[in-house]
C-alpha cells in the first residue's frame, strides 16, 4: 500500500456519544425520540443531512427542508458546545497508531462530519500534523457510502485508490472505501464484528494496527 485514509468519528476518537447527545438534544423539543440501537444502525457513518429526516420518519412526524435546515444548525451548535467542554476522548492508542503510521505513509482523513468538528477535533488531539489531508462532508456532493470521500482523499494524496488502505469502523464507512477500490481494515470501536463483515480485515481495535506498522 503507499497511503493510509483514516474515518474519524469512532476510529480515531470516542466521539460517537458526542453526536448522538447533540442530535437528541436537537430533536427532544419536537417530541421526537430514538434508541440507541436506532442510532447505530440508521445513522452513525450516514452524514448529518440524513439524521433529521431518518428521525422524523421513525416518529411518524413531517419534516421539510426548512425544519431540517434549523434542526442541523442546532445540532452544530450543540456540537461546538460539547468540543469545547471535552466531551469525547481520543480512541486508546490512536495517537501512537496515527504516528506510526505517518513514519511510514501519506495519510489522509476522510470523515462524514463537518470540518469544523473534525477539524477543532484534530487540533485539540494534538493528531491534525500528521494528516496531509483531510476530507470531510463539505468537499463532497455525496456522503457515504457513497465513494466520493475516499476517492477525493486519494486523489489528495496524489495515489490510486486500490494502493490504499482505509480504516472504518461502520458497515456505511466500509461500503465507501470499496466502493472506492481500497482495502479495508475494520475495527470495532462502533458495530461488532459481523457488522463488518465487507472489510478485507476486521480488528478488534485501532491497537491492532501496530504489528502492521511495526514490522
Amino acid at each position: 500500500m503507499d497511503a493510509i485514509i483514516f474515518d474519524f468519528d469512532g476510529v480515531l476518537v470516542d466521539s460517537e456519544p458526542l453526536h448522538e447527545w447533540a442530535i437528541r438534544e436537537a430533536v427532544t423539543p419536537m417530541g421526537w425520540s430514538f434508541t440507541h440501537e436506532q442510532f447505530v444502525e440508521g445513522i452513525v457513518g450516514r452524514g448529518d443531512e440524513r439524521a433529521f429526516t431518518t428521525i422524523a420518519g421513525w416518529n411518524g412526524a413531517p419534516i421539510d427542508a426548512v425544519l431540517a435546515d434549523a434542526l442541523l444548525a442546532r445540532k452544530r451548535l450543540l456540537m461546538a458546545e460539547g468540543i469545547a467542554a471535552g466531551r469525547y476522548t481520543v480512541q486508546p492508542h490512536a495517537l501512537e497508531v496515527v504516528a506510526l503510521a505517518a513514519a511510514r505513509f501519506p495519510l489522509a482523513v476522510c470523515s462524514g462530519s463537518r470540518a469544523t468538528v473534525v477539524r477543532s477535533m484534530l487540533d485539540a488531539t494534538g493528531l491534525l500534523p500528521h494528516f496531509r489531508h483531510v476530507v470531510t462532508a463539505d468537499d463532497v456532493s455525496r456522503a457515504k457510502p457513497a465513494p466520493d470521500g475516499y476517492l477525493l482523499a486519494a486523489e489528495s494524496l496524489g495515489v490510486a485508490p486500490s494502493s490504499c488502505l482505509a480504516i472504518e469502523d461502520t458497515p456505511t464507512g466500509v461500503e465507501a472505501a470499496k466502493s472506492a477500490g481500497m482495502r479495508v481494515a475494520a475495527v470495532c470501536h462502533t458495530c461488532p464484528a459481523p457488522a463488518l463483515h465487507g472489510a478485507d480485515e476486521v480488528l478488534d481495535r485501532i491497537a491492532d494496527l501496530r504489528p502492521m506498522l511495526t514490522r
